[in-house]
This record gives C-alpha cells, sequence and structure tokens, in this order.
C-alpha cells in the first residue's frame, strides 16, 4: 500500500497493525482485537516484566530498514526478561509515529516485528498508536521463571567471577568511528544489522540461579553494564581476559590489547548478558551454557577494593550513551589503534 499514515487514518492504522502483527487468543483466553486488554494464562510460578521505549531515530543505522528497527526493538526488550530468568511469552507494543510516515514503512516495520516475534516463539497481543512528530517505539514484554530468586543487579561478591555472553566490539567500532567510516566495515556492518538474542540464557539462570549472584544484560554497552554491576554490588570488578570479539576486530586493532579493550567496552545493544557467579560454582554454570552452545567469555573476578573496573590494576573510565548528554565519560587508553 502506498501513501502516508495521514492519508489513510488511525483506524486503517491500527487494522493494519492488528491484521499483520497482533496474535489470536490460545486456549482458555477469552479476550482479543479490538479489546484494549489481553488475558493471557501463566506459564511459571513467578511473572517477570519489563518495558524498553527507543526513538526510531536513534535505532536507524544506515544499512538498516525499518524491517530491522523493529527486529532490533523486540530484542532489546526481550533481553531485559531474559537475562532475569525469564522466558519471554507475550509483548504489546506502543508507536508514535508522523502523519507523514510511509505506509510501506510501517508495514516494514511490522514486518521486523513479526519475524522477531516467530523467531523467539513470542505474541504480540496488543498495544497502541499515537501521532508523534519524532517517531518513537515502546515494548513491553511479560515472561515466566522458575527462578525462586531471580538475580539483580546487585550482589557481587569477592570471589565470584565474571562472565559476559555474547560478542563484542561491532557497536563499539560504531561508537568511536561513526556511521560513515563504519559503513565500509563489512563486519561491523554484518553484525549490527540485527542482533540475534540467546533465549537459552533464561534457561541457564533458571537452573543456576542459586549460583549467580548478580545479572545485567549489555543495552548500554559492556563497560557500563560492569560498571554498574560493581557500583551496586560495593566491590570492584578485575577484568581480565577479553570478551568474545569479531576476528575482525582484531584484524582492525593489529593485536593490539589495548585497542580491542577500547572497542568492546563501549556500544551498546549487543544483548548479551554478565552473569556474576559464586566462585566455587563456575563449573555449573559453564556446564550449562556449553550445553545450550552459548558464546561466552569468562572475563575477571569480583575483588575486596572499591567499585569500578580495573585492568591491570588500574581503574578506567568508560564512555557510555546518555539519552540527554550523548556520550559521557572517556576511556583514558591511548588511541583507537
Amino acid at each position: 500500500m502506498r501513501g502516508s499514515l495521514g492519508e489513510i487514518g488511525e483506524e486503517a492504522v491500527i487494522n493494519l497493525i492488528a491484521d499483520k502483527l497482533i496474535s489470536k487468543p490460545e486456549a482458555g483466553e477469552s479476550l482479543k482485537h479490538p479489546d484494549d486488554a489481553r488475558d493471557l494464562l501463566p506459564r511459571g510460578p513467578r511473572l517477570i516484566y519489563s518495558m524498553d521505549a527507543y526513538r526510531i531515530k536513534s535505532l536507524m543505522l544506515p544499512w538498516r530498514t525499518w524491517s530491522d528497527i523493529g527486529w532490533t526493538a523486540l530484542t532489546g526488550a526481550l533481553s531485559d526478561v531474559v537475562v532475569k530468568g525469564g522466558v519471554p511469552s507475550v509483548a504489546m507494543i506502543g508507536l508514535g509515529l508522523s502523519s507523514e510516515t510511509d505506509i510501506l514503512d510501517l508495514e516494514e516495520l511490522v514486518k521486523g516485528l513479526r519475524e522477531a516475534s516467530n523467531y523467539y516463539d513470542v505474541r504480540i497481543t496488543g498495544g497502541d498508536t499515537n501521532e508523534s512528530l519524532d517517531p518513537w517505539i515502546a515494548v513491553s514484554v511479560i515472561g515466566f521463571t522458575t527462578c525462586k530468586r531471580p538475580p539483580s543487579r546487585r550482589g557481587a561478591r569477592p570471589g565470584d567471577v565474571v562472565i559476559a555472553t555474547g560478542s563484542y566490539g561491532s557497536m563499539g567500532f560504531i561508537a568511536l568511528h561513526g556511521v560513515m567510516e563504519a559503513s565500509g566495515i563489512s563486519w561491523v556492518v554484518d553484525n549490527t544489522k540485527r542482533v540475534y538474542l540467546k533465549l537459552e540464557v533464561a534457561n541457564v539462570i533458571m537452573s543456576t540461579y542459586r549460583f549467580i549472584h548478580a545479572s545485567m544484560d549489555v543495552s548500554d554497552g559492556l563497560g557500563y553494564t560492569l560498571e554498574q554491576l560493581s557500583e551496586l554490588s560495593g566491590y570492584g570488578i578485575l577484568l581480565e581476559n577479553l570478551p568474545v570479539h569479531p576476528a575482525g576486530l582484531r584484524e582492525y586493532c593489529r593485536n593490539n590489547i589495548e585497542c580491542m579493550w577500547r572497542h568492546v567496552l563501549v556500544g551498546g545493544e549487543e544483548y548479551g548478558a554478565v552473569l556474576i557467579v559464586a566462585g566455587e560454582n563456575l563449573d555449573k554454570v559453564a556446564e550449562e551454557l556449553d550445553y545450550y552452545e552459548i558464546p561466552y567469555s569468562i572475563m575477571g573476578r569480583v575483588g575486596n577494593i572499591s567499585p569500578g573496573i580495573y585492568i591491570n590494576g588500574a581503574r578506567i573510565t568508560v564512555e557510555r550513551w546518555d539519552q540527554f548528554r550523548g556520550w559521557g565519560k572517556r576511556f583514558p587508553m591511548g588511541d583507537t589503534r
């Protein structure tokens, strides 16, 4: 369909989204579109829920389509539930779009959301639409877990081991060098067009939560995640090993370790998980990660020192994107290359 949203009106926009995106009720459920609420049956003893909101412009890398934006928005929202040991079940979508938005762009956005919901086996059960000159998308997610104590961001203790799942460095390259330079680097484009969340991390946490003292997903950069876990727990994190990273980063940095640290610690939208694990139970968690074939690295340990991130005994600070201030702290470790 061609034209703008202003030409077809709100009801047609809602029907377009509902017809292509909204899931039908499952057995035992009663409410469905156009009801403003939905009902669902629980799939676990504890409910975990979260919401993420995004300015669409901030997600629109030059090589991403509107479909990729839909994929990324749902993936990011699911990540917050997974890292607490929750298996995502349903999601609801809020959209703020300009009346001048092309109908084809909306259809692409819906397509990406639907592809992500199918891939992650998460039902999209409703939402809301609004007019906005600066388009945005908000995603609410409900999941279920068997964890009696889902791990929080607090709780790291001296002697704990720091594990990071996922791969890092591609978004860091964009953050440090800009989209113009990044657009000519194939491994950066390939790794950031669509990020694939490992839902199996939730299974690992559910089976080993007694040994996981803290957890947090990596949506605002690995360095920021580590800083948060450290500051909230009151102990420093001593980094010893790089996380999993693309081979292209090692080639770009010419095996310079400082260059690689600089790239892997900044960025965002990697949607891996940082798990702070009791040292004496590391083998149990690692065994589960291996079973589910989840890429991970044992990055370091928690020390009985002042909060912060330490490499080779020196405390470092890391850049982090702030929605209101832009890029924040500077990373004082030499040149980018």
